[in-house]
């Protein structure tokens, strides 16, 4: 039994037993003729002022010490006594208080159903029988007495047997109804908190599409569109849902899923969104269900794999169209050498050999691109020191004619060093420079370099404030072939993200048009804090 129920159980006794002394009491005052002398009214006064005063004794012992055994057992053995003494002031055998050793055994059980209990009934029984044989020779009528007796105590035997069989089924009872209890109060803390401990945003509509409830997860994605939206249409929330619903309705469609792309917040995500029926347990529809995630990133990296698998397919058909065609570019450009050093050819024709000589040159440039993308080099792994190889690319292209005039802006963390091949390197930051200024307005044109090591990565970002780049370019960019530069070869950024690759690093970019663009390059730490270590 629980310190809770012990405690209940301790004031509804106490509360019955001054209930019932005050019963007695009014009953005494009132029928005092009712005694076999003036003096037993006397007696039962003092014997309920007792009771009274032991009461006091037991409510104060329990705020002290709680309902130890020694209580019960005290309180125990003076309600038998108290019975005892009463029944015997009062006529013995043909009290009327005789009921208050049952009263004394049901207190017992109820307090402790097992010992206490069998030694209230056995104290009770022998207490009785004592009084009976004390007060038997003033009964007048013997077989009257005796039959009062035997019935008495056959009265308190089987009160101790059905209080104790009762009062451990309680017990039972108690325990099992506190377990139960314990049992669906998680369950209902489960309920409660399941919707909300769901990892996937949670929505459910009525039958007009009217938005019941949410949980935080859908708050978490789709941020202050769903605010205060009970009551509000689904549609004006979450747009192209009706697909899904329609689908969810129709029992015969195998998939009840859709990805739908939404603004939020001037943000694109992309949902996974998925829908169920709720029905009563009459199968009546009620509403629906949706259960959606933020496959955003999901998405990105599955266009990203896409994106170098299509890359490597290019690179290797490129490799081998561009090494076959070196070998013929290698004789043409030879041959219309030799033309133009003889004299086989006339005045007039020696320009259409410079031209001849001219395109060859560009086609073979064009070819090691061709190579450079679709084979890149063996690496040669070294130390490099970002800020000073940014610093040598940045005046060899300086150096350069129609290269618009930048504000130069460095923000590179000293001794950041990474570990590449300081070509491969070169030929990414050498694009991306190439790519920044071709961009520049041509007054106030501004670049900025920055690098850190965050510790998971050393980063590097190109960033210039030109024209920007559209959204629909964006996905586009590293494709082999394609530029929107009209004498472009649409292979400088496919080049980029190749040798990225090849150097176990990312390269991303983020543009916005009329408001520039920064590139990210994103190369593993480890190596580069060992460098760092080595340079000193």
């Amino acid at each position: 039994m629980t310190s809770t129920n012990s405690h209940k159980l301790f004031l509804y006794i106490t509360g019955g037993r001054l209930v019932l002394f005050s019963l007695i009491l009014v009953a005494s005052l009132a029928f005092p003729r009712a005694f076999p002398s003036a003096s037993a009214v006397t007696y039962m006064s003092m014997l309920l002022g007792a009771a009274f005063f032991f009461t006091a004794l037991y409510v104060y012992w329990y705020r002290k010490r709680g309902l130890t055994s020694w209580l019960k057992n005290v309180q125990t053995a003076l309600d038998v006594l108290l019975a005892s003494v009463t029944v015997y002031l009062t006529g013995g055998v043909e009290s009327p208080f005789t009921f208050l050793y049952s009263v004394a055994i049901v207190t017992a059980c109820l307090l402790s159903p097992g010992r206490i209990g069998s030694l209230s009934a056995i104290l009770s029984t022998m207490s009785y029988g004592l009084v009976s044989v004390l007060t038997w020779g003033s009964v007048g009528q013997e077989n009257q007495a005796a039959f009062t007796f035997f019935l008495n105590m056959g009265a308190f035997n089987i009160v101790a047997v059905l209080a104790i069989y009762l009062t451990k089924r309680l017990g039972q009872l108690e325990e099992r109804l506190s377990l139960t209890t314990k049992d669906v109060f998680m369950l209902e803390e489960i309920q409660r908190h399941l919707a909300n401990s769901l990892k996937s945003g949670l929505i459910t509509v009525d039958r007009k599409g009217r938005v019941l409830y949410y949980n935080i997860a859908a708050q978490e994605i789709l941020g202050k569109i769903i605010e205060n939206s009970y009551g509000c249409s689904l549609d004006t929330l979450i747009p192209g849902n009706s697909d899904v619903i329609s689908r969810c309705q129709d029992d015969t469609s195998p998939e009840s899923r859709v990805e739908l792309a939404i603004d939020v917040n001037g943000e694109e995500k992309v949902l996974g969104l998925s829908c169920f029926a709720i029905k009563d347990n009459e199968g009546v529809f009620l509403g629906h269900g949706l259960i959606f995630q933020d496959i955003t990133k999901i998405k990105a990296r599955q266009e990203k794999l896409q994106l170098i698998d299509r890359l490597a397919a290019l690179g290797e058909m490129a490799a081998g169209l561009a090494h076959e065609i070196r070998n013929p570019l290698a004789s043409i450009s030879g041959a219309a050498e030799f033309l133009g050093q003889s004299d086989l050819v006339v005045a007039e024709g020696k320009r259409l050999v410079e031209i001849i000589q001219k395109e060859t040159e560009r086609l073979n440039r064009l070819t090691g691109s061709f190579l450079l993308y679709g084979r890149p080099e063996k690496k040669k792994a070294e130390n490099i020191l970002v800020k000073d190889e940014l610093s040598s690319i940045l005046i060899l292209l300086q150096q350069r004619r129609h290269i618009a005039k930048a504000e130069i802006q460095m923000d590179i963390q000293e001794g950041l060093t990474i570990t590449a091949d300081p070509h491969m390197f070169r030929q990414v930051m050498l694009n991306l420079l190439l790519n920044a200024f071709q961009a520049l307005p041509q007054e106030g044109g501004s670049i900025r370099l920055a690098g850190r090591n965050s510790g998971s990565e050393i980063c590097i970002q190109v960033e210039d404030n030109g024209d920007g780049i559209d959204k629909g370019a964006l996905k586009k960019i590293f494709d082999p072939f394609y530029t929107t530069k009209p004498e472009g070869t649409g292979l400088g950024l496919s080049i980029v993200h190749r040798i990225m690759i090849e150097l176990g690093g990312q390269v991303s970019v983020q543009s916005e048009k009329g408001k520039g663009t920064v590139f990210h390059l994103s190369f593993p730490a480890e190596k580069g804090k060992q460098l760092q270590g080595n340079n000193r």
